[in-house]
């Protein structure tokens, strides 16, 4: 009797040790995945699009509409006015809808479309609006901060990023 019990705590042992080194590993792995990586790493977009039309979907709280709309104007105009050709073409092909229905929760849906989407460029609103920014005066960093503030405020949960190809222009 002693054996067969011994035997099942025994096996008891080895599955939760080799559990707990299998967590162990998978927490290493997803660990290293999420560290910051090299210089050239750190400067990789953080929203990019791939195809040649890109969408952006935000849920924005109701309440927040006029200060979403408040940041992706300031958005705009930054992307306009910039001294880089890339951008400017960014600010070119950016278009923003609001849709008629509502969301989740009550929440409005904003399109962001980009008609053309230009590959490998940072479409994230607050890291563009802090490279514009922040090259001005000092003072531009409180200016960014109440950006930031009103964006996160106004986003909701959910949204999606869609990158499209042309199949056939019909």
């Amino acid at each position: 009797m002693r054996t067969i019990v011994s035997n099942r705590l025994r096996t008891r042992r080895m599955w939760f040790g080799a559990a707990l080194v299998a967590a162990t590993a998978v927490g290493a792995v997803l660990g290293s995945s999420f560290a910051g990586g090299s210089a050239s790493a750190a400067q990789a977009p953080t929203r990019a699009f791939s195809g040649q039309v890109g969408i952006i979907v935000n849920f924005v709280n109701s309440a927040n509409t006029a200060d979403y709309e408040g940041v992706m104007k300031a958005f705009s105009e930054s992307l306009t006015s910039s001294d880089s050709a890339q951008r400017k073409q960014m600010g070119a092909g950016f278009k923003l809808y609001r849709a008629a229905e509502m969301g989740p929760n009550n929440s409005a849906i904003y399109y962001s479309i980009f008609n053309p989407a230009i590959s490998g460029a940072e479409y994230e609103p607050i890291t563009v609006l802090s490279d514009d920014y922040l090259s001005g005066p000092p003072e531009n960093g409180d200016e960014v901060r109440a950006l930031y503030a009103d964006y996160s405020e106004a986003l909701a949960p959910g949204g999606a990023q869609v990158n499209l190809r042309l199949v056939a222009g019909f």
